[in-house]
């Protein structure tokens, strides 16, 4: 085979030659003086041009040396970084509770003061109506498990006495005690807020009437017997006393007499029938002044004074106890109020987040939620960052890589891990807002960049892998420069983010400078 035919563009070159030729004869050495060059030039080129993997297996190792980059000036921060989701936190639900009003209300239907959502809720406000009652919003910890009235006692009346105070209605100490104190602050709170208050019950009402009447039957029951003993007292009237005594001595006059006769018969020697018969008159004298000296003793004896004492005594504690009866029963008898008109929610003013009910519907279950009324950032964070953070710090909030920053401040941190909606063995915490936050951040997941400290301006730094350390703990860097490096003892300052801050003395170390942060091998 020809060197032609083994070429197929020399061979297409040879074709077109012989064409040529044919057409004109001066035109074929002009066309083999092209292919012969145009052969040359694939030749050459053939050679030259390498592929990737070729141009690795042909290649030169490098040779080993040093790794370096130049000393920088930059500001060391150190800061924790975090994410959290913004919204309104502390979510609440407001339920109905069938307890409203005196008990008598019927079925439960939305009256009125239906609030908007985004709408605001303070300590005092009526969150809504309910059969014509209301449902009053204090601020406090501790639910309303239950009706509060007259002679109630516990740590929930004196949530609800502080609650008073802070409203203007309460007036001194608040206390354990619902009292008449109590039930004043009550009725002033419900006409403050333009509703009726929840007075006693019919049964109540008839129980105060009855003992109101013991008590006027006791105090009747001593008039008399104070006046029974006023008479004892005073003694019989004169003229009684005289005719007591002239029938005490008549009565004697007639014993004696009667004896008289009786001994005179027994001396003449009358018959024992007529000396029965006298005998018996001397007895029936002697009956009747022993009855005369009775009625004298009791007109003038002491007895009299003791009984009409001794009723007056009775009567008085009678009017007692009808008394304190009527003083307990009206302490447990008052302005009261019932579980379901007050909603106890911490942490007021709250904004209400979704309203679950309308006016005219039935009310029953939840029929609101409630959230805090500001922006919150709500976030969870280690032990060891929980223990470089305190409330008052403040953040910088973004929603990544510096898109839509604004600031903030810690507002809470944790005491205890799995508080919250955080995950166990996580502390919660909270960023408050300050400024204008983004409308689009609202319900988005932020960064959450808390600076714990930093340095002072711009400083000396190097990476990480340049710092050299020895037994002793001292540091150093090796620096690179024509004269083959030389070692550099530094003190180390504050560190973030891979760089240190670094001092060396007398000028050893400048910005620019080439360190060593590793070999090539």
């Amino acid at each position: 085979m020809t060197g032609t035919a083994r070429h197929p563009v020399l061979a297409r070159l040879a074709a077109l030659g012989r064409s040529a030729s044919a057409r004109r004869p001066g035109a074929l050495s002009t066309l083999v003086a092209v292919a012969v060059l145009a052969a040359a030039v694939g030749w050459w080129a053939g050679r030259a041009i390498q592929s990737p993997m070729e141009a690795a297996q042909h290649a030169t190792p490098p040779e080993a040396g040093a790794i370096t980059v130049p000393v920088e000036r930059r500001v060391i921060a150190t800061s924790v970084v975090v994410r959290g989701a913004l919204g309104f936190a502390e979510p609440q639900a407001l339920t109905v509770d069938a307890d409203l009003g005196d008990g008598r209300l019927g079925k439960l239907v939305v009256t009125g003061r239906v609030p908007k959502p985004g709408s605001s809720l303070d300590e005092g406000d009526v969150a809504l109506q309910i059969s014509g009652r209301p449902v009053i919003l204090m601020d406090g910890a501790i639910p309303m498990y239950r009706t509060l009235a007259p002679g109630s006692t516990g740590p929930d009346v004196r949530q609800l006495e502080r609650a008073l105070a802070r409203l203007g209605h309460f007036t001194g100490l608040p206390d354990d005690r619902y009292d008449a104190r109590t039930s004043a602050a009550v009725e002033r709170l419900y006409r403050a807020a333009g509703y009726e208050p929840v007075g006693p019950s019919a049964e109540q009402e008839q129980q105060v009437a009855a003992a109101r009447e013991r008590i006027a039957a006791a105090d009747g029951a001593l008039d008399t017997a104070r006046a029974a003993l006023r008479s004892a007292e005073r003694g019989p009237p004169a003229s009684d006393l005289t005719v007591a005594r002239a029938r005490v001595r008549s009565a004697e006059a007639d014993v004696e007499a009667a004896v008289r006769t009786r001994d005179a018969a027994i001396a003449d020697g009358a018959p024992a029938a007529t000396i029965g018969r006298l005998t018996a008159d001397v007895e029936a004298a002697r009956v009747e002044l022993e009855l005369a000296r009775a009625d004298l003793a009791e007109l003038t004896g002491s007895a009299d004074v003791s009984a009409a004492q001794a009723a007056v005594t009775a009567a008085v504690r009678r009017q007692a106890e009808a008394r304190s009866a009527l003083s307990r029963l009206q302490a447990a008898v008052g302005v009261r109020l019932p579980r379901g008109e007050v909603a106890f929610v911490p942490a007021l003013p709250r904004r209400v987040d979704k309203v679950e009910t309308a006016l005219g519907r039935e009310a029953s279950g939840t029929v609101m939620s409630l959230t805090a009324a500001a922006l919150e950032v709500v976030s969870g964070i280690s032990a060891e960052e929980r223990g470089l953070l305190k409330v008052g710090q403040r953040a910088q909030l973004d929603e990544g890589e510096g898109v839509a920053t604004f600031a903030g401040e810690v507002s809470h941190v944790a005491d205890k891990p799995g508080t919250g909606d955080t995950p166990d063995g996580q502390y919660e915490l909270r960023i408050r807002p300050v400024g204008a936050v983004p409308a689009e951040l609202h319900g988005r997941d932020v960064r959450i960049r808390i600076p714990i400290s930093s340095t002072d301006g711009t400083v000396l730094a190097v990476p990480l892998a340049a710092l050299i350390t020895d037994a002793s703990g001292a540091a150093r860097v090796r620096v690179s420069d024509p004269s083959g490096g030389r070692d550099v003892p530094v003190t180390v300052g504050l560190s973030s983010g891979g760089f240190a801050e670094v001092r060396a003395t007398g000028g050893a170390l400048a910005e620019g400078d080439l360190v060593v942060v590793g070999e090539r091998s």
